[in-house]
């Protein structure tokens, strides 16, 4: 094994130390479904093998400060640095967009808790629920506030996913005390949503563009009416 494929724990740790963020090891544990005590090892460095691929796209999947797949692949020595594929690959394309989700996850949810309205979050059923997020609201028109993230990577607009999103929606069952916002990290995507809103949708449709690198939301419009 190359230099450049040897498995660096100390880098490794240190990684995992900042996709962990300021969660504890129980909270990061349960998030990635990876026991606390097996975190804990690599961040003490006691561990001489690498963790799986497969172990560390669920870390990749759910870390904190921009820590990609990629990343945590280079320091377990699976990938080299200069491994062009690899960078590029649809395995780390959907971790990147994974991670950028759980990211505006963080960010909707930090607005809410500084909010001044009483709201509580429904659990979701499972990994592939539609829509991402289902919000109570207490003192509000609106009783449940619906939310999509649709992260965008790269300079590539996918408008397949929004048109996607239009589709699922209309198989979707609403209510006129029901909002619904799709959320986007990119403005060009923000703009297109908001120039092209959908024709004859029965729905309190929102869109809210999101900055990541700053966490905070920038604006949200409505785009169509129940």
């Amino acid at each position: 094994m190359s230099k450049e494929t040897v498995f660096n724990k100390e880098e490794f740790a240190s990684l995992l130390d900042r996709a962990k963020g300021d969660r504890s090891i129980n909270q990061y544990a349960s998030e990635t479904d990876i026991s606390a005590a097996h975190i804990s090892r690599f961040l003490r460095q006691m561990i001489d093998a690498p963790p799986t691929p497969e172990t560390i796209s669920k870390f990749a999947e759910k870390a904190y400060n921009g820590v990609t797949y990629r990343d945590m692949m280079i320091a377990a020595g699976h990938i080299s640095e200069d491994n062009k594929v690899e960078e590029d690959s649809p395995q780390n394309r959907r971790n990147e967009i994974i991670r950028m989700e759980q990211e505006i996850f963080q960010i909707i949810i930090g607005n809410l808790m500084n909010s001044d309205f009483r709201w509580s979050m429904e659990k979701p059923e499972g990994r592939m629920q539609f829509p991402d997020m289902i919000i109570n609201l207490e003192d509000d028109y609106y009783k449940r506030w619906y939310f999509e993230f649709r992260a965008i990577r790269g300079n590539f607009i996918p408008i397949s996913i929004i048109y996607n999103f239009y589709g699922r929606l209309l198989t979707f069952e609403l209510s006129a005390t029901d909002k619904f916002t799709l959320v986007v990290n990119d403005e060009r995507a923000f703009n297109f949503i908001l120039e092209r809103p959908p024709v004859n949708l029965r729905a309190n449709l929102y869109v809210m563009l999101v900055d990541l690198e700053g966490r905070r939301i920038i604006k949200e419009e409505k785009i169509s009416e129940y």
